[in-house]
């Protein structure tokens, strides 16, 4: 059945407690990329995506929570769309967080696929599905953004302090199991995380992230540690990444952040430089222009437009990416039906 199949069934049914809304985000661009050879152009569609997620009240301390998120092509080239591995052709492509859970006093409870890396690569992302974006470094070694068949708990809130649990079983092959420990803390401005995560026998890695908001400044970064990564033993990678904003009068938001990888490995490490100015025309509109340029040593191959960018390109090792984006994001929500038990 298609999402939108399911929302005209869930309006239709007015279930005691049930509340759903249907979303979305429509993200194209044109960009310029030059993989450190050769310069093309593209029309890409950036981890567009449309939803569907609600809660329905069980009991008086119950509640079952919902989600089904589907990738979207807008081009309609049906991969390589930001969205992670899906169809070969057609509008959609691959599933994104989408989980049943429950949730009352003592926190929340999901199964599904859920998010992996990005628990912690978005806590203070400036260019988040756009060229430059933080998790082309940081997710450049193979880590996963989601992870499919999860399991997860997050507590209540205290004081500020929530703390979330990922784990993903083996499934009959050894050693493929992954765990996810992420504790957050926010309090008005200030913003927090400490994440660790064990994938498989020896992969291991942990980052620090930290933001701070002030009138129409912001700034934030963070630190990335991976041990034996991809399970080799000494191979091993600190990133770290520093960014800033500002908001003008007229709305536009000026940003600049820089990503460092700093590898064991002799000539492995890379750098990513990214400016840009995005203009929200009002709530659910906005344009944006971005540049980006990553430097790899003789080793590496990091890209400038990977991570949740359409159309990704990777440049051979020793090579130095860079790309110019202007794009378009558009996002909505529609409230399908709010059934208040006892009605």
């Amino acid at each position: 059945m298609s999402v939108a199949a399911s929302v005209i069934l869930l309006a239709a049914v007015q279930a005691e407690g049930l509340e759903t809304e249907f979303y979305g985000q429509g993200h194209v661009s044109a960009d310029s990329v030059d993989d450190g050879q050769n310069r093309s152009e593209y029309f890409a569609s950036n981890s567009s995506r449309l939803g569907l997620r609600g809660q329905h009240q069980l009991s008086d301390g119950v509640t079952l929570v919902f989600q089904y998120e589907q990738g979207v092509d807008l081009t309609g080239q049906g991969e390589n769309d930001g969205n992670g591995p899906g169809s070969t052709s057609g509008l959609f492509t691959a599933a994104r967080v989408s989980f049943l859970g429950l949730t009352g006093d003592y926190g929340t409870i999901r199964l599904g696929k859920l998010d992996g890396l990005n628990q912690w690569v978005y806590d203070y992302n400036l260019f988040a599905d756009q060229v430059g974006d933080l998790g082309n470094l940081w997710g450049g070694t193979g880590l996963a953004g989601r992870v499919s068949n999860a399991a997860q708990y997050v507590s209540p809130a205290y004081e500020g302090f929530t703390v979330g649990l990922t784990y993903v079983p083996e499934e009959g092959v050894d050693d493929t199991d992954l765990f996810v420990l992420k504790a957050e803390y926010q309090r008005n401005e200030l913003k927090g995380g400490l994440a660790f995560a064990e994938i498989g026998s020896d992969w291991r890695a942990g980052a620090v992230t930290g933001s701070y908001e002030w009138n129409e400044f912001t700034i934030g970064g963070g630190w990335q540690r991976e041990e034996s990564i991809a399970d080799i033993r000494g191979n091993d990678r600190n990133s770290y990444t520093v960014g800033a904003s500002f908001a003008l009068k007229n709305g536009a938001i000026l940003k600049a952040q820089a990503v460092h990888s700093d590898a064991q490995a002799t000539e492995s490490d890379a750098i990513q430089w990214s400016v840009g100015v995005d203009y929200p025309l009002n709530s659910a509109l906005t344009v944006y222009l971005a540049l980006a340029t990553t430097r790899n040593e003789d080793n590496v191959a990091f890209s400038a437009n990977d991570w949740g960018k359409g159309d990704a390109v990777f440049p051979v090792a020793g090579q130095n990416p860079s790309a110019v984006s202007l794009g378009m994001v558009y996002r909505f929500r529609i409230d399908v039906g709010k059934y208040p038990t006892g009605s």
